[in-house]
């Protein structure tokens, strides 16, 4: 039998389940990779690469296993400079780039955070070639390298390249870091238990 009580705890306990489950999809913290597990990560990732990745990038292996061992187990960002192809056709690699690549980050606790296009230097010219600016959340170094050895990217992968002309990226630590999420996200679960509450406590009144 329905209660007003029973109902404004329901609600409270169903927000508080939804929190716990995006608390466990966020993660940000778990056991660092090993250099076993990096080894075989970057195993698989060169297997899916095209043929001529390695002699493209040959700094990507050794790029990763100084990644591995400096690994903490915790979030980190992954900052990218990009240098856009002109034309549809690079256009048109770029979006099916994302089409792969944002599902398979979703699936792991990650996303896109920001991206921008830059205005034009200040000081130095370093950045006077880049198109664009993207930083990525990445719930772990596990979750970049189990995406990167994905099949999937095997199709997405090569977009990338196909949609520009050039790319660095790299992996950061926050120092200091005012997107909270978790944070956010609980004070606004919290408002919205209240908010409820609030309602369910005037239909009671009102139908007392």
């Amino acid at each position: 039998m329905f209660t007003w009580k029973a109902g404004k705890v329901a609600w409270v306990v169903a927000l508080a389940l939804v929190y716990g489950l995006f608390i466990l999809w966020y993660g940000g913290q778990r056991a660092p990779v090993t250099a076993a597990e990096g080894e075989a990560f970057l195993a698989r990732m060169l297997a899916n690469r095209q043929s001529d990745f390695a002699s493209e990038h040959p700094e990507f292996p050794g790029n990763i296993r100084r990644l591995v061992a400096r690994d903490d187990g915790r979030e980190f960002f992954m900052i990218n400079l990009e240098t856009a192809k002109p034309g549809p056709e690079a256009e048109a690699a770029g979006a099916a780039y994302s089409r792969t690549v944002v599902p398979l980050l979703l699936k792991r606790g990650s996303f896109p955070l920001f991206m921008s296009k830059p205005v034009g230097p200040v000081f130095g010219n370093f950045g006077a070639g880049i198109d664009r600016v993207a930083i990525v959340r990445y719930r772990s170094l596990h979750d970049l390298l189990d995406m990167s050895a994905d099949p999937e990217m095997t199709r997405g992968g090569p977009q990338k390249f196909l949609a520009l002309a050039h790319t660095e990226v790299f992996a950061t630590r926050p120092v200091i870091n005012a997107f909270q999420v978790r944070i956010f996200l609980g004070l606004a679960f919290l408002l919205l238990g209240a908010a409820g509450w609030w309602i369910l406590s005037r239909l009671e009144r009102r139908r007392g």
